[in-house]
């Protein structure tokens, strides 16, 4: 996790990764997208990070749509959620779209780190320029010989981008990128790692911070539904009303005084003698070697600096609640 952000690397390559993903075509794509999603619909070569509401306003989906083109979109979600979110997508048919799913027909490497452009330029003719292909862009680009989808966004919460193809181009993908990537030390990463990488960016993950027991409101996937779009989209009006009377529980990230174990999911969380929440996942961010938990309280007691105890294995751990991330606060490499 720490070549991956500076250390020995400057760039890593994460192993084959695959994610539960749809392929959305026809004319109606753009409207029925903006229907079924809460947030907004990116224009082409775009690419936005909308919620899935149920009509009660909870989580069924945490997406990222690509725009490829105004009648072509990409979904991509969790892999281990496909058939539940193909089966949702069936329940909401319209006659003008068409959604495939393309989850074990499109994979891919992710490159992260602060040499991952230097890396992905040495590939490809295509200009990957800060200015070119800007943060939440998508392109189709060649990169060696292989035909590819180029996504300018990165989970680790460092400059990287998410490159996709067909399986038969995997092999030669990888070693493009890797033969690429020797001047620059390139360092293989694996999910354990990009989990270790994303607690000190405090970044949720499906089936962790956002699940169908939670709402947008309370996780704050909120700040990506768009409010003013004049589309009644699934789960609107419970969402709205979440809005209006704010959300019961929040929630919040903790540094936690870990002695020989971190939080894993569901340690309570103790607050003036009492559990009044409950922590969603956590672990150890190795690139701030730090113990850090993330969880839901009672938003009325969400404030920065406060002191809970969090009871790990049986033993109460001293933590605080913090809002600052602990790597790129500003998300300037990030978004560099």
């Amino acid at each position: 996790a720490r070549e991956v952000r500076a250390g020995r690397s400057g760039v890593g390559i994460i192993e084959s990764h695959n994610f539960g993903m749809f392929r959305v075509t026809g004319a109606g794509a753009r409207a029925w997208l903006d229907r079924i999603m809460a947030g907004r619909i990116p224009a082409p070569g775009r690419l936005s990070l909308p919620p899935m509401l149920a009509p009660s306003g909870r989580l069924i989906g945490d997406f990222t749509v690509s725009c490829l083109s105004e009648h072509e979109f990409q979904l991509t979600a969790s892999y281990g959620s496909q058939d539940f979110h193909l089966r949702w997508f069936e329940m909401h048919p319209d006659a003008g779209v068409t959604v495939e799913n393309i989850s074990d027909r499109r994979t891919g490497f992710q490159i992260a780190g602060p040499k991952a452009r230097d890396v992905l330029e040495a590939c490809t003719n295509a200009d990957v320029s800060a200015a070119a292909c800007r943060f939440l862009d998508v392109r189709r680009m060649t990169i060696g010989m292989a035909d590819c989808i180029v996504q300018r966004v990165s989970y680790t919460g460092d400059l990287g981008f998410e490159i996709y193809c067909d399986p038969m181009s995997q092999r030669h993908l990888f070693h493009t990128l890797w033969q690429a990537g020797e001047m620059h030390e390139m360092a293989p990463f694996g999910m354990r790692a990009m989990m270790s990488l994303r607690l000190d960016k405090f970044f949720g993950s499906w089936m962790r911070e956002f699940s169908p027991d939670y709402t947008a409101g309370e996780t704050g996937l909120d700040r990506f539904i768009s409010w003013k779009k004049d589309t009644d989209f699934i789960g609107r009006t419970a969402a709205e009303a979440e809005r209006a009377t704010g959300p019961a529980r929040k929630l919040c990230a903790f540094l936690v005084e870990a002695d020989d174990a971190d939080v894993v999911a569901y340690e309570p969380i103790w607050i003036d003698g009492a559990v009044q929440g409950f922590c969603t996942s956590g672990g150890y961010a190795h690139w701030s070697e730090t113990s850090v938990a993330l969880g839901l309280i009672p938003t009325e007691r969400a404030s920065p600096g406060l002191d809970v105890e969090i009871e790990v294995l049986g033993e109460m751990r001293p933590a605080r609640l913090v809002t600052e991330p602990l790597f790129d606060a500003d998300g300037a490499r990030m978004r560099g």
